[in-house]
């Protein structure tokens, strides 16, 4: 397999393997920001997106091959766009090493989804055993109520939002977005009790000794 140049994967052959390639980084970058500033973006977007029941839901069918309802929405739209885009690239530079050119663009991606989709459905749904949803687990969110974690990820406030790590009624670990009761501070590391739903995938949380 030749090498390939970082200035050959802006050439339409491989360019749509370099932009799915790109909006990772840029939602990992995203990520990264917005737990410096304790908010995340995964949540944000679970928040707004309907809930797919992954069991009973026949127009979900494809949706939870594919991964989406076992795991949050951007875990798995990372992995389906970073799996299509190394195989992309890997299709085309081969190509290019056995046929001395690069395959039509529309081909290549034709063929990258073939294989990517059903690798990358079969990564999420292994994925969901380390970054559950709550609808992979089979339960519904007001289980987690009453329940203890710890924060994991930043610092809770009334304002601010912290990651929290919950353990649910079926043994099965959750991370959740948790705002402290007003005028009270949680830090990483502390042990919280969940107190209540504030909305789809934020709870509201106390210090808990």
């Amino acid at each position: 397999m030749p090498e390939i140049a970082f200035g050959e994967l802006l050439d339409p052959a491989f360019r749509p393997f370099a932009i799915g390639a790109i909006i990772v980084a840029l939602i990992a970058l995203l990520e990264i920001l917005s737990a410096v500033f304790g908010l995340a973006v995964s949540s944000v977007v679970d928040d707004l997106l309907p809930d797919i029941d992954i069991d009973g839901d026949a127009d979900a069918g494809m949706l939870s091959w594919l991964g989406f309802g076992h795991a949050p929405f951007l875990v798995v739209l990372i992995v389906i766009l970073s799996v299509f885009s190394i195989s992309g690239i890997l299709i085309q530079a081969f190509a290019l090493g056995w046929l001395g050119s690069t395959l039509w663009p529309a081909l290549a991606v034709i063929i990258a989804l073939g294989i990517s989709l059903p690798l990358a459905g079969w990564l999420s749904r292994k994925l969901a055993w380390l970054i559950p949803s709550v609808e992979s687990s089979g339960i519904h969110r007001d289980e987690l109520v009453g329940r203890t974690g710890r924060i994991t990820l930043g610092t809770a406030t009334g304002e601010r939002t912290a990651e929290a790590e919950v353990v649910g009624p079926k043994g099965l670990r959750h991370w959740i977005r948790v705002r402290a009761e007003r005028g009270e501070t949680i830090e990483q590391g502390a042990q919280v009790r969940i107190l209540d739903r504030e909305s789809r995938s934020v709870f509201i949380a106390r210090r808990h000794e």
